[in-house]
């Protein structure tokens, strides 16, 4: 497949999973621990930001796609981000960060493929850390989902 093939099939492929994710809105305060108004008012403006950049992916809009990586950079250090304190949550929390910065850089240097693949594993990060909030098992580990310390 050629660089342009992927990434028109990972934009499809990130595309759906953004707007699956949108219509669970009502469940990011049902999922979030103890109902946390700050942590789901987070997660809503993530959501937004992601689909901030995947138009900016679409678009080829460089601008809208490294201003919202670096928005999700800063929200991602924001105090209701920390839903867990578990080294897992930390473990997913850093590569989103990383993702999301590596968007950025590719962004800043117009790397439309770099991009979407920054966009992809920032994506990913999230699938990830949504199972692992839902009881699922840790990717670093296989073992069931540790107790916050």
């Amino acid at each position: 497949m050629k660089a342009k093939q992927v990434s028109a099939w990972l934009l499809g492929v990130a595309g759906v999973g953004v707007a699956w994710m949108a219509t669970g809105d009502s469940q990011l305060r049902a999922n979030a621990p103890g109902g946390d108004r700050l942590t789901a008012e987070v997660m809503r403006e993530k959501l937004g930001l992601s689909q901030q950049a995947l138009k900016g992916l679409a678009l080829q809009d460089f601008t809208l796609l490294r201003g919202s990586a670096d928005r999700l950079v800063k929200l991602s250090q924001a105090n209701g981000w920390a839903a867990r304190q578990t080294p897992e949550y930390e473990l997913f929390t850093t590569e989103f960060r990383r993702a999301a910065a590596e968007l950025s850089r590719a962004a800043a240097d117009k790397n439309i493929d770099g991009a979407t693949l920054a966009y992809t594993q920032m994506t990913v990060s999230c699938v990830s850390c949504h199972k692992y909030m839902r009881g699922g098992r840790g990717p670093a580990t296989g073992q069931p989902v540790l107790h916050e310390r």
